[in-house]
């Protein structure tokens, strides 16, 4: 499966250069994985033609960054294709479907239970944000111990707030590993 993913910009010595985490190429191994350049003259219906999934991934927001994601996302969309939000994507994602997300205290570089569909599983949390209303036609999958939205699905539109690719043993919800499997 030849996934796309976006990446962060890291801005160094008055230069800007795209960054991927690297624990992104160990988790997909199984995938081709295509980085997405932050550059908004990208033909990213073209783009959307070739791939078989996007996933927006974590780390730093920008303004570029947030263009870029938007718009292949919504191409990505309009195909029928996969489209999978990781923390900082998956708070994208919510606001773009009408959910709404806010600041949150203790979820900062650490690790939480969430409530799988009664299965306790342990995840990372490297932000302080948290999914005050999901988006309004998805389906909540996971829950933390204050019943805050972990996880959600709409058809192939998906969104976890941990980052799988940081784990030791990388975990997503069945549904949108589904997603991934092709």
């Amino acid at each position: 499966m030849k996934l796309g993913l976006s990446q962060r910009i890291i801005l160094h010595k008055n230069r800007a250069y795209d960054s991927l985490d690297q624990g992104w190429y160990k988790y997909l191994k199984n995938h081709s994985i295509i980085p997405i350049p932050n550059r908004a003259d990208l033909r990213f219906d073209e783009i959307a033609k070739h791939l078989d999934g996007f996933i927006i991934t974590g780390g730093d927001d920008s303004t570029l960054r947030r263009l870029i994601e938007i718009k292949l996302a919504k191409n990505m969309l309009i195909k029928q294709k996969p489209v999978i939000g990781v923390c900082h994507g998956c708070f994208l994602l919510t606001s773009m479907m009408g959910g709404e997300v806010g600041e949150i205290d203790g979820h900062l570089d650490t690790a939480h239970d969430v409530n799988y569909f009664g299965e306790v599983k342990q995840v990372n949390s490297h932000h302080n944000m948290y999914i005050k209303t999901p988006p309004p036609k998805s389906i909540v999958l996971a829950n933390d111990d204050h019943g805050n939205c972990e996880s959600w699905i709409d058809g192939k539109l998906a969104g976890i707030v941990w980052h799988p690719e940081r784990m030791d043993t990388p975990w997503i919800p069945d549904e949108i590993d589904q997603l991934l499997a092709k």
